[in-house]
């Protein structure tokens, strides 16, 4: 539903009302909530869980199963690791044995990696003014002509003003003017009362192609007045090493509440593993 053609009003200053709002945005010390990473492996619908706690700018702790591996662990692969072996020697001294696997490790367990990500993410919305006691207080307007002494980094369109889930909202377009790699966000409906994001496309999501190759859906929620990541979801399927072809792919933040400590008691997702999903800094 469309409420009426885009009003007399500058789309750039929509988007710097937005960035205020959410640079100002008040979250909770520390954040506890589950992820859930959903979508069809071949043709089975793969759903899993994993318990996680963050601080809104520090860091992110994931268990590192799932509450599906604990349930039912996965079977302990047997067989035969094969590898080939040679020696090396530079000058002087023994030769030194080198084993190199032959073919392919086996695919992960986690249907697109461990995921070590946080609903406060914010796509570059925020602005480091949120740490700024100073500049919190002292209202939008200054805020906001904070945020537009910087250089543009989008082109910004207001193309209609439609009803998203029964809330009016602006929709822009935005195209990068420098580093679209880095500038992914292309669209952005937000809330034409508080300015918060209800729903945005991105070109490219996390680190990791072929997820940095597709455009996903991000849906966002308000919670006492902070935005959060609701729902993010692939526009396309993914093609995935190992031959993993997952179709649907949705990574869902659930049960977002104050932290309580529990995720302590129990072992955390490194950030160095190869296939951790993470979002860029």
């Amino acid at each position: 539903m469309i409420l009426a053609s885009p009003p007399n009003i500058d789309a750039y200053s929509i988007w710097l009302r937005t960035r205020s709002a959410v640079a100002g945005a008040q979250y909770p010390s520390r954040i506890d909530y589950t992820i859930a990473v959903s979508g069809f492996d071949g043709a089975v619908l793969k759903v899993d869980h994993y318990v996680a706690s963050c601080d809104p700018n520090g860091p992110i702790r994931v268990f590192a199963m799932s509450d599906e591996e604990l349930a039912s662990p996965p079977p302990v692969p047997h067989g035969v690791n094969v590898f080939v072996t040679f020696s090396v020697s530079e000058g002087r001294g023994a030769p030194a044995s080198v084993a190199i696997p032959v073919g392919h490790a086996a695919p992960s367990a986690d249907l697109l990696g461990e995921p070590v990500l946080s609903p406060t993410y914010m796509f570059g919305l925020d602005y480091p003014v949120r740490n700024n006691p100073a500049l919190r207080e002292a209202g939008s307007l200054k805020t906001i002509a904070v945020v537009a002494a910087q250089s543009p980094e989008y082109r910004v369109t207001l193309i209609d003003v439609p009803v998203v889930d029964g809330t009016p909202a602006y929709h822009l377009e935005l195209t990068p003017l420098r580093r679209p790699k880095e500038n992914r966000l292309r669209e952005l409906w937000v809330r034409t009362d508080d300015y918060l994001p209800i729903q945005a496309i991105v070109a490219g999501n996390f680190t990791l192609a072929p997820l940095v190759d597709v455009p996903w859906i991000v849906e966002f929620t308000s919670i006492d007045g902070a935005p959060y990541i609701l729902r993010e979801s692939a526009m396309s399927t993914l093609y995935l090493s190992h031959r993993r072809v997952v179709r649907n792919p949705v990574i869902a933040f659930e049960n977002i509440r104050q932290w309580d400590g529990r995720i302590y008691d129990k072992p955390l997702v490194s950030p160095e593993t190869a296939d951790t999903l993470v979002e860029p800094r």
